[in-house]
């Protein structure tokens, strides 16, 4: 089945030439379930998530996903190759966790490392070309082995813009603060997979298919720890959804 309405694919969807696939990194941020009014935690009984995810609302003139609500991430790049051998992880995966780090600081400011003085402004620096994501990580390090590979997406052949894209899960403190860049990021949430889910089908959460079953996958776990624990050695199948044809519409589904 598809979670894609026809009007939310992109144009040229199923016309376009094969291109390439670019290698590319997600995270997926989680942090505790925030306190009730009565100061109850998730597991008391309340009705609230034992943990939410990180999801940042993309720009509407993006020309990949526009509008909708996506984890943190974006393109590996030639640098990010470079500080995973420095690293120790001249491999694919590390580039990828560096590419996961590196966007996720960029799009909502979030950084995953040691605490990093004066970070919004070396943010900005950043994202203006001023200074190096190597620079920061000198500042404060980063441990890249924290990020749990939890899945691998390929875009369909016949989209105008393919990735290959790893998802990663990364622990983050219950006082986490993120922040949109405002340009690729306009808006940013800490919200629950079960109410991700709800909103996007009561029509008010635009999220596309690989987000969607990232966040199907989070489910029913009752703590951080029980989540992570089994994705930690675990063997990680590439899905590669395909377009359809049915009843003259083109959609997406898994194979």
């Amino acid at each position: 089945m598809t979670h894609l309405r026809y009007d939310e694919l992109p144009g040229g969807v199923g016309k376009t030439a094969a291109v390439e696939a670019r290698l590319a990194a997600s995270v997926i941020v989680v942090r505790p379930g925030r306190v009730d009014e009565g100061g109850r935690r998730p597991d008391e009984g309340v009705s609230q998530a034992r943990f939410e995810v990180l999801m940042i609302r993309r720009h509407e003139r993006a020309s990949f996903a526009p509008n909708a609500w996506v984890f943190p991430g974006g393109a590996v790049d030639d640098l990010d190759h470079e500080i995973a051998r420095e690293h120790g992880s001249d491999t694919l995966l590390g580039a990828r966790r560096v590419a996961a780090v590196r966007e996720l600081f960029e799009e909502a400011g979030l950084w995953l490392g040691a605490p990093l003085y004066h970070a919004e402004q070396k943010r900005r620096r950043l994202l203006a070309g001023e200074m190096s994501f190597r620079d920061l990580l000198a500042a404060a390090p980063v441990d890249f082995y924290q990020l749990v590979w939890t899945s691998h997406w390929i875009t369909p052949v016949g989209m105008p813009k393919r990735f290959d894209t790893y998802f990663f899960l990364a622990r983050a403190s219950e006082d986490a603060v993120a922040t949109p860049e405002n340009s690729e990021a306009v808006e940013v949430a800490w919200i629950s997979p079960a109410d991700a889910l709800a909103r996007h089908a009561a029509w008010e959460f635009e999220i596309v298919f690989p987000t969607f079953k990232n966040l199907e996958a989070l489910l029913g776990f009752a703590s951080i720890t029980e989540l992570l624990a089994p994705r930690e050695a675990a063997q990680i199948p590439a899905m590669q959804p395909v377009i359809v044809v049915e009843k003259g519409r083109r959609k997406i589904v898994l194979p």
